[in-house]
Formats: C-alpha cells, sequence, structure tokens
C-alpha cells in the first residue's frame, strides 16, 4: 500500500513534477503506444555512410542507403553520392508516390554540378573525389531546410573545391574518415578547417563498420560523435529565426494532449542530455498501466502518442525518467 502522504503527494499533480515514484506490478492488458518520433527535425546515422533525416515537417529524406536497418519511414527524397555497393541499396526504401531519387548522375550533368528544389528542401551537388573515386563520378551534397545545412561529404578526399563551402554556414559537416577509401582522421580535420562547420560528425570510419579508434583519432574542437543507430535532434546555425540564440534544450515533459482524451493523446518531451530513458503510464496507486519509451536516447525534443485502448477511465500519471531526472504529468482518461 501508498502512504496516505503519498496519496496526497499523487493528487496534486497538475502538469509537472519532478520526484520519484515507487512503481508496482504491472496492471493487464498494457496497452501499446505508437513509435517515438522527434518533434524538431533530426538526423539519424544509420551505419557507415547512410544517413535519414527527418524534418519537422515530416519530410523523411535517406542518404546514401545500405547500412543499418531502420528503413522503416517511407521516402520522400533519396540521395545517392556514388554507385558503390555500400553507398546505393535504393532497395532497402520503400518511396512514396511522390518521392525524389536523386542519383550521383543526375547531380553531376553535363559537367555541371546541378542544385535541386524538393519543396522547402533545397540541396545542392557539390564535388567529391580522391584516388579510388575519378573526379565527376561521385558527388557530396549540401542539404538546406529549416535554417539547418548539412553536408553530406560522399566518398571524398581533401580537395580543393571544400574552400568554396566555406561561405556556406554548414551547420552539420559528415566527413569520411577511414583513411582507406578516402581520408585520414587526420586529413579529415584539415578539411574541417577549411570548411569550417558548427558540428563535424565523422562517418564512414572503416570499411563496413564503425572504430571508435579512428573516432578518437579525430580530436576537432567541433566534433560530434553520433554512432550508428544514434539519433540526433538538429539546431540552427548561430542564431535562430529572430537572430537570438537558440537556447539549450532542458529536461521536462509537456502537459499531454488532448487531456482529458478518449482513447488517444499525444506526450512532447525535451531531453537536456541522452541517456536511457523512460516514459511510464501508471495508475494513481503507482500500478505501471503502459511503457511508452524505454531506450537510450540522445538530447532531444521527442513526440510520441498513446492509444488507451481497454484502459479503464480515470486519472492516469506519465512519468518520465532519465538519470536521475523525473517529470511527471497527470492525464484523465474519459470512457
Amino acid at each position: 500500500m501508498i502512504s496516505f502522504f503519498k496519496r496526497i503527494s499523487l493528487f496534486c499533480f497538475l502538469f509537472s513534477v519532478v520526484w520519484t515514484l515507487p512503481v508496482q506490478g504491472d496492471a493487464a492488458p498494457n496497452p501499446e503506444p505508437d513509435r517515438i518520433t522527434t518533434v524538431s527535425d533530426s538526423l539519424k546515422v544509420l551505419g557507415h555512410a547512410s544517413i535519414k533525416i527527418k524534418t519537422a515537417a515530416g519530410m523523411i529524406i535517406y542518404i546514401d542507403p545500405a547500412s543499418g536497418t531502420d528503413y522503416t519511414d517511407s521516402a520522400d527524397v533519396v540521395l545517392i553520392t556514388h554507385q558503390h555497393g555500400d553507398h546505393n541499396k535504393l532497395n532497402l526504401i520503400r518511396q512514396k508516390k511522390s518521392c525524389t531519387v536523386i542519383q550521383n548522375a543526375q547531380a553531376f550533368k553535363n559537367g555541371a554540378y546541378q542544385s535541386f528544389a524538393v519543396g522547402s528542401l533545397k540541396v545542392d551537388a557539390v564535388p567529391a573525389y580522391n584516388s579510388g573515386h575519378p573526379k565527376g563520378t561521385g558527388v557530396g551534397y549540401i542539404l538546406e531546410f529549416n535554417g539547418i545545412k548539412v553536408y553530406h561529404a560522399g566518398d571524398t578526399g581533401k580537395i580543393e573545391e571544400m574552400a568554396d563551402l566555406t561561405a556556406r554556414n554548414i551547420t552539420y559537416a559528415l566527413l569520411p574518415m577511414d583513411g582507406i577509401y578516402n581520408m585520414s582522421p587526420e586529413t579529415a580535420m584539415e578539411a574541417d578547417s577549411v570548411i569550417q562547420p558548427k558540428y563535424c560528425i565523422p562517418i564512414h570510419t572503416a570499411p563496413g563498420s564503425y572504430s571508435e579508434a579512428i573516432v578518437a583519432r579525430f580530436t576537432a574542437a567541433n566534433k560530434l560523435v553520433v554512432k550508428p543507430g544514434e539519433t540526433i535532434g538538429l539546431e540552427k546555425g548561430e542564431t535562430g529565426l529572430l537572430g537570438k540564440p537558440e537556447p539549450p534544450l532542458e529536461f521536462g515533459l509537456v502537459q499531454n494532449y488532448p487531456n482529458p482524451f478518449n482513447p488517444s493523446t499525444t506526450f512532447v518531451f525535451s531531453l537536456g542530455r541522452g541517456g536511457f530513458t523512460t516514459l511510464t503510464i501508471c495508475d494513481m496507486r503507482g500500478r505501471k498501466i503502459a511503457v511508452l519509451v524505454s531506450e537510450n536516447l540522445v538530447a532531444g525534443k521527442y513526440r510520441i502518442d498513446w492509444n488507451a485502448g481497454e484502459a479503464a477511465g480515470g486519472a492516469y500519471l506519465a512519468i518520465l525518467r532519465t538519470g536521475r531526472s523525473v517529470s511527471a504529468g497527470k492525464l484523465l482518461l474519459l470512457r
């Protein structure tokens, strides 16, 4: 039994309270949550050089699909930098009817690097080459959306054309650095110093895999490590839309909406730091009703929907935990 004092405390939840709630055994059944999504623009390293970007408007962009397994979202845009087998597996992707696929042959056409517009997304092809990838057989891409510029370098060495990227004010540069098929980490640092992005993410760090040792050798001050399977929330450049610095994310659970609800509601939460995160629904006796999130998440803003299924009407608590931080809110299911 929960003490009288704790019962009173539970009913004091209105929007967000930080404390530790004792959780008793599961109550059956356990209604299933929908899959978690990011609210802000996000980037996921699927593996090797394969990237998935989700914009805040819901556009799904894949770059060099080949590695990893998270190809569940149907694509709006697919970008292929070159035709090596570890970069061009289009068969992994479900394409929407309106999907735009840009291959390197389209991106470099008639001796010129092309630009494309897909809705609010702008894509510029840029040079990418080295001794194993002759000039003209591959490209890099600069993607611009919502005040963010992402540069995926493709397979390349440090090339003279990178000097042209300095004025582009790149937010995120993804540089290959396995030292075999592209740059070494040390050469990638030289390229990074020329491009001057806000953040530089090491990719293609080993043939077909990920190398902690290679990433450790890349010691640029703006290094941002995103391991295969990890997702980051994307920031704008130095300033936001109003010319003011973007505020840092803080830990917290926003009041679900709608509330009261029947049978579905949406939760939004922010993580200032990454870590193992849980979002649990409990009844007012502390019994676990549903686990909406239970996984390692990076810093960012997230959204998840919950369908209460056959759960009884009444008051419930949503409890967000990461490390020692706890945030909770009260929700009311109407029947």
